[in-house]
């Protein structure tokens, strides 16, 4: 036969081969920029897949059904600006997990293993979440990820029935995001790294909800651990510290402008100098205060957080009252809030002030952790924190402004 001939068509009476698996629907929503602002789910989108048609849209996806077994995907195929789905009924809370990885396309010039390595798994923290909100596209919103959610009911897989009867949506998925972990945590006196602090003050809960650390220059940023409002910081780093608001996407305090005699100042963060010392009073003193007026019994003059170790320079006069210091290849003798710094929110409120939240201030040597003189972040998901997309309604970050956390 000659080989160069062409057959244009080919019959056959039979016709074998083996099993083909396929799988078909019809049942497609496209989400576009005429209706990612407001699209409402309900029981005939049961078994539906959205998938995001245009690219960086902010969409708000409402879930309306109380059916049990309702179940709707969402396929993130081209990169957004923010997600956020919320429930239509108040008593209608998010359970499950969320497994965000990063990105194979971006570079990676970082000294860790490789990419995989960077990533972090979202999970309600058991009290179930209102929203689930992504406020950036760093967050997980890449092309390459979907959610999956399905409607469980209450506790007993019934409808609720009662105001106070909580009703579920199981979430499970795979996010891309660009996931940011720093190579290294070296100490700079020059650097003031800017640490935000989210903060919610609602009626409904007071807490800080996660906080990142961004170099003033490079713009490089990262989250800091945060459990219980206890926030890891490193040592002999120094910071500016900020508050921002999450239902307002305002800055409401910064350390470096603080002033205690200015009426609008209403919030500030104050830290203990008495911790553990069965000291009269409460010891607490303004973290930073630019007013002359004020003395220094009742503020901070310590670069924060560099100026704090006691073992060097001018902490070894003046922050005394506290226990910072190195850990790596010393010898420590006194265990008294060692590396800790015990802190609080006020916020100015008529006519007294209020303490909005507490917490500790927990200094890690980067040294002691790697026990090595290096300073290499090893293990990140111990000491580097993340941003939790189950949160609150409350949680409004950059919504309706230019703002970019991440």
């Amino acid at each position: 036969m000659d080989t160069s001939q062409n057959f244009n068509v080919l019959e056959v009476d039979t016709l074998k081969t083996n099993k083909l698996d396929y799988s078909y629907s019809n049942n497609i929503l496209d989400i576009t920029l005429n209706n990612c602002k407001t699209l409402q789910l309900n029981i005939s989108h049961s078994d539906y897949i959205l998938n995001t048609k245009d690219y960086n849209m902010d969409i708000n996806i409402e879930l309306t059904s109380q059916k049990i077994g309702t179940k709707h995907r969402i396929l993130i195929t081209n990169k957004q600006n923010s997600l956020c789905i919320y429930c239509k009924y108040a008593n209608d809370k998010f359970k499950g997990s969320c497994k965000i990885n990063n990105n194979s396309n971006t570079i990676n010039n970082e000294i860790l293993k490789n990419n995989l390595t960077k990533k972090i798994i979202n999970i309600n923290d058991g009290v179930y979440s209102d929203i689930i909100f992504i406020p950036t596209s760093s967050l997980g919103l890449y092309n390459g990820g979907y959610i999956d959610l399905v409607y469980i009911g209450n506790n007993n897989c019934n409808i609720p029935v009662t105001t106070t009867d909580v009703g579920y949506w199981s979430v499970s998925g795979n996010l891309i995001g660009d996931i940011k972990i720093p190579k290294s945590i070296i100490a700079s006196n020059s650097i003031k790294m800017i640490l935000t602090l989210y903060l919610l003050n609602h009626v409904n809960g007071k807490k800080i909800i996660c906080a990142t650390t961004k170099h003033p220059t490079t713009g490089e940023i990262y989250f800091n651990n945060v459990e219980n409002n206890n926030i890891s910081l490193f040592l002999n780093s120094t910071y500016i510290i900020q508050l921002f608001d999450i239902e307002t996407s305002l800055i409401v305090y910064n350390s470096e402008t603080y002033n205690s005699s200015l009426t609008n100042s209403l919030y500030n963060i104050k830290i203990n100098k008495h911790l553990y010392l069965n000291t009269s009073g409460d010891g607490f003193i303004s973290l930073k205060d630019i007013d002359t007026n004020n003395t220094n019994n009742t503020k901070n003059t310590l670069s924060f957080l560099n100026d704090f170790d006691r073992t060097v320079g001018i902490g070894t006069i003046n922050a005394l009252a506290f226990n910072i210091q190195p850990l790596y290849n010393k010898t420590i003798t006194d265990y008294n809030k060692l590396n800790v710094i015990q802190y609080k929110i006020e916020k100015k409120a008529t006519p007294t002030v209020e303490t909005v939240i507490s917490g500790f201030f927990n200094i890690i040597d980067i040294q002691a952790y790697n026990n090595d003189n290096i300073d290499t972040v090893s293990l990140p998901s111990c000491i580097i924190g993340k941003y939790n997309i189950f949160t609150n309604s409350e949680n409004k970050i950059g919504v309706g402004t230019i703002y970019n956390m991440y």
